[in-house]
């Protein structure tokens, strides 16, 4: 009953009662947009919709992902490319390492370098919940 399928002219339920039942199975999207002869994607917010291996699979099934190339999901997600993409635009970023800490000894000389205090993140690191701030050394 919810108002977008109300207002919509077709749906299909995915079925499960979890995410991984339902929603982040793209496989089964994929099934349903061919079985019925859709044309386009739109993946929603999040999850598919900043899985470059999604919308890779969509393309090879010969639709349209309404959304930013699977090349610039690759960037966006990875926050040192995304960040390196951004210097070589010429996009104002600010001060901060442009390659991983390797090691403890490596964050500190990077924080020293630009001064406190400084966010340390991680860079594989689950929706904001690897920033830490640090205030000094």
């Amino acid at each position: 009953q919810a108002l977008h399928v109300r207002y919509s002219d077709e749906a299909y339920a995915l079925g499960g009662k979890t995410p991984a039942e339902s929603y982040l199975r793209g496989d089964a999207i994929l099934e349903i947009a061919l079985t019925c002869g859709a044309e386009a994607i739109h993946p929603g917010y999040g999850f598919l919709a900043e899985n470059a291996e999604f919308a890779e699979a969509v393309a090879a099934a010969g639709l349209s992902f309404i959304g930013p190339s699977p090349a610039a999901m690759k960037v966006m997600g990875d926050k040192l490319a995304s960040r390196k993409a951004m210097v070589a635009a010429g996009v104002p970023v600010v001060p901060g390492a442009t390659e991983a800490s390797r090691s403890a000894a490596d964050a500190a000389a990077s924080a020293a370098e630009i001064g406190f205090p400084v966010m340390l993140k991680a860079s594989a690191g689950g929706g904001g919940k690897g920033i830490r701030v640090v205030k000094s050394a």
